[in-house]
C-alpha cells in the first residue's frame, strides 16, 4: 500500500481551490488532521522581578499564556502541548483547566530541550507547530497561514520571520549569498553587536515542522553555543538538506515576546489598542481611546459612550445607549441597556435597564439593581437588592437589604448591618419612605409604605403604612443666643465680668 504524505494531499487541495474549479471550498484541516501544537512556557521569567509565573501574569485581564492557548485551540481539535517547569504547579493547574496537556520540563536546558521533553505517546502527529508562550499576540489566523505555507511546500521545517532594522535580542535567519536560501538561525548572544542601520531578518519563535524530521534532528543537538542550551532554533541549521522554508509576518509585533517589565508594558498597551478597535468597529464611542482601558473580555453594545479615565474590568458586559465615566471603574459587572454611570466604582453586581448612578458612589459585590434606580452623590451598596424606581440618595450606606419597589431612602441613611459578630439584613418593603439621617439597626423590616421620620434610629421592625419616629424631645431655650452674643462682646472688650448664665435657672 502507497502512503501519500498529508503535504502532498495539502498542496493539491490548495491548488484545486485556487483553480476555482466548481465549488470546492479549501480548509488546511482536510489535510492536516494529524496536527499538534507545541507551545513552550517553561521559562522562569527571572527578569519580570516576579514571584507570579511570566505566562500567568494578567494582561489585559488574562493570563498571558491563556491567548497563545487559544491560537493553539484554533488550529487543532488536539490538545495542545504545553511544556512548563516543573515547579510550576499553578501553570500546569491552569493548562489543564484551559484544556491543554502540561509536559513537565525535568530541567531548563533550552527550548530545544523542550520540545524534546514530550513524551513519545504525543509524537505521532505528521506535523507540530511550535509556538512561544510569552507572545500573546499571535492570532489563529497567523498560525494557520503558517501551517499553510508549509504543507504548500513539503519542507521539513517552516520558521515565521520579519524584517527589521537592529534587532540585536532575536534569532537572525542566515541565507545562502548565492541562492538566498536558509542556511540556519544564529542566535544574538552568539553573533555580536550589529548596526543599528541595517536591516535583517529575525526570527519570530513560531515554527511547523514535519514531526519525523523534527525529533531526528532535536537528538543530535548541542549544547555548543554562548548560553550552554540546546537551541530549538539550531534545528533549522540541520534540516536544511530536507527543506526549510519562511514565513514572512508583515506585522512584526504579532509575535513580541515578554522578558522583561519594559516589554509587558509595550505588548499591553498594543493589546489595548486592539481591544479599542475592535468595541469602536462595533459601534462604542470611545471619547479617548488612549485613556480607556478595557480587558479583552469586556463586551460593550453599539451606541454606548465610555468617556476619558475609565477601567472596565474582568468579563464586564454593557448594554447599548449608556453613558460611562469619566473615570469610571468597573469589574465583572453586568450593566443594562440606557445606563448612566458617574466616576463611581462597581464589581460583581448586576444592573438594570435605565439605572442612573451618580458620582462617586461604590457598588460593592453581590448587588441586583433593577430597572430605573437612582443611586445619588456618594452612595453605597453592598451585597443588596434595590427594587426598580427605588431612590438610595447622597451619603447613604445601604449594607446586606433588601429594598423594595419605589423606595425613597433619604441623604444620610445607613444601615448597620453588623452586630460585632454576625451580618444581618434590612429589609424595605414597597413605596417605603426612609427619612435622611436615619439608621437602620439591623436585623429589621420596614413594612410596605410605611414612613421612618427623619433622623431616627430604628432597632425594630416597622408595620406597614406605619410611621416611625425615634427622636429625643426638642427643647428650645428662649434668649439664648442674645444673651450668648453679649457675652462674647465683653470679651472682645478684653474685660470678662463674672459669667453670665447662658441658659435659664431651673
Amino acid at each position: 500500500m502507497i502512503r501519500v504524505s498529508p503535504l502532498i494531499i495539502h498542496a493539491a487541495m490548495l491548488a484545486l481551490a485556487s483553480s476555482g474549479v466548481g465549488n470546492f471550498v479549501y480548509s488546511h484541516h482536510m489535510a492536516l488532521s494529524s496536527l499538534r501544537t507545541v507551545i513552550l512556557a517553561a521559562g522562569q521569567g527571572t527578569r519580570l522581578r516576579s514571584s507570579t509565573p511570566k505566562v500567568l501574569h494578567a494582561l489585559a485581564g488574562r493570563p498571558v499564556l491563556s491567548y497563545v492557548l487559544d491560537a493553539a485551540h484554533g488550529v487543532s481539535a488536539d490538545p495542545p502541548l504545553v511544556v512548563v517547569h516543573p515547579s510550576h504547579q499553578e501553570v500546569q493547574a491552569f493548562v489543564e483547566a484551559s484544556g491543554g496537556i502540561p509536559v513537565p520540563q525535568r530541567e531548563s536546558r533550552g527550548t530545544g530541550d523542550a520540545v524534546r521533553s514530550i513524551p513519545e505517546e504525543f509524537r505521532h502527529a505528521d506535523t507540530f507547530v511550535v509556538l512561544s508562550g510569552d507572545t500573546p499576540l499571535v492570532t489563529g489566523d497567523t498560525v494557520r497561514n503558517i501551517i499553510d505555507r508549509h504543507a504548500a511546500t513539503g519542507n521539513a521545517a517552516t520558521v515565521a520571520t520579519f524584517r527589521l532594522r537592529g534587532m540585536n535580542s532575536y534569532g537572525r535567519i542566515e541565507r545562502d549569498p548565492q541562492n538566498g536560501t536558509v542556511c540556519g538561525i544564529r542566535e544574538a548572544r552568539d553573533r555580536g553587536e550589529e548596526s543599528g542601520n541595517e536591516e535583517h531578518e529575525y526570527n519570530a519563535g513560531l515554527y511547523c515542522f514535519a514531526s519525523d524530521h523534527l525529533f531526528a534532528a532535536l537528538e543530535k543537538l548541542t549544547p555548543d553555543n554562548a548560553q550552554g542550551e540546546y537551541y530549538l532554533s539550531d534545528v533549522i541549521g540541520l534540516l536544511v538538506p530536507h527543506g526549510v522554508g519562511t514565513f514572512v509576518l508583515d506585522d512584526a509585533e504579532e509575535l513580541a515576546g515578554i522578558n522583561d517589565q519594559r516589554d509587558f508594558a509595550k505588548v499591553e498597551q498594543v493589546m489595548r489598542s486592539k481591544i479599542a478597535d475592535r468595541l469602536m468597529d462595533g459601534g462604542v464611542h470611545l471619547v479617548d481611546p488612549a485613556t480607556t482601558y478595557c480587558d479583552w473580555d469586556v463586551h460593550v453594545d453599539a451606541g454606548t459612550t465610555i468617556q476619558p479615565g475609565c477601567v472596565i474590568q474582568g468579563k464586564t458586559t454593557i448594554g447599548a445607549g449608556c453613558r460611562i465615566g469619566p473615570y469610571a471603574q468597573l469589574r465583572d459587572m453586568l450593566v443594562g441597556s440606557g445606563c448612566s454611570i458617574g466616576s463611581s466604582t462597581l464589581e460583581e453586581s448586576k444592573l438594570g435597564a435605565g439605572v442612573t448612578v451618580g458620582q462617586y458612589c461604590r457598588v460593592r459585590t453581590g448587588c441586583t439593581i433593577d430597572d430605573s434606580v437612582y443611586l445619588g452623590t456618594a452612595a453605597e451598596v453592598k451585597n443588596a437588592h434595590i427594587g426598580a424606581r427605588s431612590f438610595i440618595s447622597h451619603f447613604s450606606c445601604v449594607l446586606d437589604a433588601e429594598v423594595g419597589t419605589d423606595v425613597n431612602v433619604g441623604a444620610g441613611t445607613v444601615t448597620c448591618n453588623f452586630d460585632g459578630t454576625s451580618k444581618h439584613r434590612t429589609i424595605m418593603g414597597d413605596g417605603a419612605f426612609i427619612g435622611s439621617d436615619s439608621i437602620l439597626v439591623a436585623p429589621c423590616v420596614i413594612g410596605k409604605h410605611a414612613y421612618v421620620g427623619a433622623g431616627s434610629v430604628i432597632t425594630h421592625d416597622v408595620p406597614d403604612d406605619a410611621l416611625a419616629v425615634e427622636r429625643n424631645q426638642q427643647r428650645n431655650v428662649d434668649g439664648w443666643a442674645l444673651r450668648r452674643r453679649a457675652h462674647m462682646s465683653i470679651q472682645d472688650q478684653g474685660t470678662i465680668p463674672s459669667p453670665t448664665p447662658l441658659e435659664p435657672s431651673s
